[in-house]
């Protein structure tokens, strides 16, 4: 082999290796390319995943939210209505007691009346004998009783008539005394607490 030959064998042979080396660069960067838009593909599917997670729990808290709002306005309705609940019902055993307790007075108000005709038809000297001395012992007993239970007696005599009070049952002329002036009572009247238990029995001047 001439050396023409051998020369132009060795060319061939250095073309063939770089166009080997070169397919094999390119082969490289190209599998290089494909991971990074293999990479680039991934992080895209993580950053939707990331983004359709962040949207299901921004739906779950709102609807929790929601359910929260709902217990909340149940929770205050129930309670509002509890509370009428127990202030209707003590209202409503304030008044029970309030009558039961009216009816129980007013049927001792008859005795007190006794007592106190007895005591003030009685003498000085009666009211030093053993049987006076009890009668009036009695008497104040009845009225510290009455007043301990929240029972008044209500002021009439001299009084302007009050027809939520008084009971009017005789009138008369009277120059002394002003107009609708209570000048006799003739039959105590009480009350417990704001509660008339019995009117007073009254009469009426001009």
């Amino acid at each position: 082999m001439s050396d023409n030959e051998k020369k132009i064998n060795e060319e061939v042979e250095n073309e063939a290796l770089k166009t080997e080396e070169a397919n094999e660069s390119k082969a490289s960067e190209d599998v290089e390319e494909e991971k990074k838009e293999c990479c680039k593909d991934k992080n895209k599917d993580k950053e939707c995943a990331k983004k359709s997670g962040k949207k299901c729990k921004d739906k779950e808290i709102e609807k929790l939210k929601g359910e929260l709002d709902e217990v909340k306005d149940n929770y205050q309705r129930l309670f509002a209505e509890f509370q009428n609940f127990r202030k209707r019902s003590e209202k409503e055993k304030s008044a029970m007691f309030t009558m039961g307790a009216s009816d129980i007075i007013e049927k001792m108000l008859p005795v007190m009346d006794n007592l106190e005709r007895g005591v003030t038809t009685l003498s000085e000297e009666d009211l030093k004998t053993p049987t006076g001395e009890g009668l009036n012992m009695i008497f104040k007993q009845m009225q510290t009783v009455l007043e301990d239970l929240g029972v008044e007696a209500i002021d009439a005599e001299g009084c302007e008539f009050d027809p939520d009070l008084h009971n009017a049952v005789m009138h008369e002329e009277n120059d002394e005394l002003g107009e609708n002036v209570v000048s006799l009572v003739l039959q105590k009247g009480y009350k417990y607490k704001d509660t008339v238990i019995r009117h007073s029995m009254v009469k009426v001047a001009n």
